[in-house]
């Protein structure tokens, strides 16, 4: 008669004890174990250089690949941009909504000027940005904020013929550096009838005008006059920008050192295949990565031997353009997915990966990675000329601005416009633009 009273009272203290342990697991959360995020991320991005001498996408296919190994239930899908209108696709996604989770604007003004990106603050500590060179960390920076997780930094210098400067008697710049005169004066004399038909064949310069490109922004700063001034204002319409765009037409239409009738208007690969494989272009301006093609040449025997100067002086030492890449987060709901892109884009960005660059002929943008990849005289030298290097005016619609001064400057270029005409009409679809609210 005594078993049910005891029966329950056992029953009793098996219930108090669960309902105490329940109580105190869940007033204790972090003894659980978070759940990491999983799910697919969007990334795009352009070809870079041919891993493994094929895929110019095998590199970040790698990257993906190894990351998604170490955080299960984490994928991250790859679309394949084209250059020639990728970031033309960009824009459009962000002003339309549908942006990917990750892309290579996070040096983009406007991507961040519009607030489409995502704050990188709390990865880039203190501590790992004075690691960056500065412009790299510049070009990432507004109102205080950083924006991107920069890549690479890259620029452009002259590149030289030296077998054509040789066989022509002109001396190579000392130390790289020649006025605007003495330029004038080696690419006379480095233009000439090769072949005796009446008509030269090789010529002193040429270059690739496209919007994008940094070749030409140098010669119309070296008179003084910059894009824009420090306060915001369109400075190219002035004397020193009419100066400037008057002695690039004069490599035509007075000097005759540039390919007549095509100057300003060849596409990239012509003027390139000129200058490397043909042989018929005494200077041309590019960037590391044609140094290390120009390396690729000589050691096969197809290549000559090649020197790099700065732009020439006018009235100023003109300073060659940098531009840096930087990935970039856009918008994010959720702020566990945000942290895996900040972890994926770090780990791209790595100082591991950073000395994978040299295979993509760019700078790292770290300093001491930098220096690493200064292996011969020419890379020393481009690493010369990108130390005085500077970035180009951040104003809002850069990228419509470009095109702009590109149409115009290829119309004086090409006898259409006066210099004058030319910088005039641009400045007056510039203002436009740069008066826009969006």
């Amino acid at each position: 008669m005594f078993q049910r009273p005891i029966t329950l009272f056992l029953c009793l203290m098996i219930t108090l004890s669960c309902l105490g342990g329940c109580s105190m697991h869940n007033s204790s959360p972090t003894n659980l174990e978070e759940k990491p995020w999983e799910g697919v991320i969007t990334l795009w991005d352009f070809p870079r250089w041919p891993y493994n001498g094929q895929n110019r996408f095998g590199w970040i296919e790698k990257k993906i690949a190894e990351f998604e190994k170490t955080h299960p239930g984490v994928y991250i899908h790859l679309t394949k941009l084209k250059w020639e209108y990728g970031m033309i696709e960009l824009r459009a996604a962000a002003s339309s909504g549908v942006s990917p989770d990750i892309a290579p604007v996070g040096a983009d003004y406007d991507f961040i000027l519009k607030d489409y990106l995502e704050p990188a603050d709390d990865y880039l500590t203190e501590e790992k940005i004075e690691r960056y060179d500065p412009r790299a960390i510049e070009s990432v920076t507004y109102q205080n904020r950083l924006y991107g997780f920069p890549w690479f930094i890259t620029t452009n210098a002259l590149l030289l013929n030296k077998e054509i400067f040789d066989n022509r008697n002109v001396p190579i710049p000392p130390e790289g550096t020649w006025t605007y005169e003495e330029f004038v004066q080696a690419l006379q004399k480095l233009t000439y009838d090769k072949n005796k038909d009446g008509k030269p064949d090789i010529y002193g310069f040429n270059f690739y005008l496209n919007p994008g490109s940094i070749q030409l922004w140098p010669f119309l700063t070296m008179e003084g006059a910059k894009i824009f001034d420090g306060n915001g204002k369109f400075d190219l319409n002035s004397p020193q920008g009419i100066s400037a765009l008057t002695k690039l037409v004069e490599l035509e239409t007075k000097y005759k050192v540039v390919p007549l009738g095509s100057f300003g208007s060849d596409n990239e690969n012509e003027v390139w295949g000129d200058f490397a494989e043909k042989k018929t272009i005494a200077v041309y301006p590019a960037g590391p990565w044609a140094v290390k093609i120009l390396n690729e040449r000589q050691k096969s025997g197809e290549g000559f031997e090649f020197d790099i100067a700065f732009y020439p002086k006018g009235q100023i030492q003109a300073n060659s353009f940098a531009t840096v890449c930087a990935y970039g987060i856009f918008k994010q709901e959720n702020p566990k997915k945000r942290a895996i892109c900040a972890e994926f884009l770090e780990f791209i960005t790595s100082e591991k990966e950073q000395d994978e660059l040299k295979e993509y002929g760019v700078f790292p943008v770290l300093r001491q990675s930098q220096q690493n990849l200064a292996v011969d005289e020419n890379m020393k030298k481009m690493i010369k000329i990108l130390d005085s290097a500077v970035l180009f005016p951040r104003v809002k619609n850069w990228s419509k601005i470009d095109e702009i001064l590109t149409s115009e400057i290829r119309l004086a270029l090409m006898g259409k416009k006066s210099p004058q005409q030319a910088l005039s009409d641009a400045a007056i679809q510039v203002e436009k633009l740069t008066n826009l609210t969006e």
